[in-house]
């Protein structure tokens, strides 16, 4: 019987790209907008300040502090025991980032690349794109103060780290206390997480000591609803997942009636909720390595880029997984230019570069004397950042 020849058999593929799996992200839905009446300038309810900066650096907002003098009291005269009202003053800064994707429109290249129309997935990669540098920017800015694009001119910015830390396995007392010299605070935790164990990491305890640091000791501002949210680094959340539906008073703060919603939500991010807080998985939470010794410790960040690329794959070392707790307003967005497309021509528009172009920066709320970072007074009551070790996980 004829049988074709193999080269003249017909070949057939599937011209659809299939799009590359990406880790999900929880602040992709955070919104929130500083109204540009200043009449009106209160912080919005959530996490998440939106502001517009036009034809400057930068945008000030203002905090009147409360009074705490000690008054007079009986026949004590007030003249001369007045109390002088003190603010301090918050910088939104925004700055330019990018990406762009070479095309060819034309020739035997592009005729061979026709068939997967792949001219059409240039736009959502780039926005893809974006999307996950933001959210790198978002966590850089809670745990550095600044998102990295900040740190370049024209904005210039110094990184420093959150004034507000929580060190699993080291005592209230213990914490890391602010300091207005970025390496001798960095000195500070790194003393404070040289004390830990491999044993440090997320449990009940910790989560019932946070909710009371953040409550009674930091005095952090909640959100309208008295609540806050606080992510939770993945691989410590594999043990927050580990619910036995049987237990009563599981961690003394998740209600049994809410275990049945927690498994079934096993594939989402919400975790469930202990005292104030409702907890979030992160599986894009940096980590930090601790190296060198005292009095000169230092700790590097690492974070979940766009794509492939992730600082913190094959890491080793003393290592800690860092969690976020949010307030209100806990991180501001100043933005001076939306994301707008353009392109650049080339060789007689064979080659087409297509860019997505922003301009803006993200910052953790903290509020500094008038003029100047570099005081020991700056106010931080929207966020703290959470250290504990990394979470060793075994099949």
């Amino acid at each position: 019987m004829f049988r074709l020849p193999t080269s003249l058999e017909q070949l057939s593929w599937d011209t659809t790209l299939v799009d590359e799996s990406m880790v999900t992200d929880i602040y992709s839905a955070a919104t929130g907008t500083y109204p540009d009446d200043e009449s009106k300038a209160t912080l919005p309810d959530g996490i998440r300040t939106n502001v517009n900066i036009s034809g400057t650096n930068y945008r000030t907002i203002g905090l009147i502090k409360n009074l705490s003098g000690t008054g007079v009291e009986g026949r004590d005269q007030q003249l001369t025991k007045e109390e002088d009202q003190s603010v301090r003053e918050f910088q939104v800064w925004s700055n330019d980032f990018s990406h762009a994707v070479n095309t060819e429109t034309y020739g035997k290249d592009a005729d061979l690349k026709s068939g997967y129309k792949i001219l059409g997935h240039v736009q959502p990669q780039l926005s893809t794109w974006h999307q996950e540098r933001e959210g790198r920017y978002i966590r850089e800015s809670m745990l550095e103060r600044y998102s990295s694009n900040l740190v370049k001119a024209a904005s210039s910015r110094t990184k420093r780290w959150n004034e507000n830390i929580y060190i699993k396995g080291v005592a209230l007392a213990s914490q890391p206390a602010y300091n207005v010299t970025p390496a001798t605070y960095e000195n500070l935790i790194g003393v404070a997480l040289n004390t830990t164990t491999s044993a440090d990491t997320w449990d009940q305890t910790y989560l019932r000591t946070l909710n009371y640091w953040i409550t009674a000791v930091k005095k952090l501002q909640p959100m309208a609803n008295g609540r806050y949210i606080v992510t939770v680094p993945s691989g410590q959340a594999v043990a927050l997942k580990a619910i036995a539906a049987t237990q009563d008073g599981v961690f003394d703060g998740f209600m049994p009636s809410m275990l049945k919603g927690m498994h079934e939500d096993a594939k989402a991010q919400y975790l469930g909720s202990f005292g104030k807080m409702d907890l979030y998985d992160d599986p894009r939470s940096p980590v930090v390595k601790l190296t060198g010794s005292a009095p000169n410790w230092v700790i590097t960040a690492y974070y979940k880029d766009a794509g492939d690329t992730d600082d913190r794959d094959g890491l080793s070392g003393d290592l800690f997984d860092v969690g976020t707790v949010h307030g209100r307003g806990s991180f501001c967005m100043g933005e001076h230019e939306k994301t707008h497309f353009e392109e650049e021509v080339q060789n007689y528009r064979k080659i087409v570069g297509v860019g997505a172009f922003r301009g803006a920066g993200f910052q953790r709320l903290t509020f500094d004397n008038v003029g100047s970072e570099t005081t020991a007074t700056n106010i931080n009551q929207n966020s703290a950042s959470l250290f504990a070790r990394q979470n060793v996980l075994t099949a």
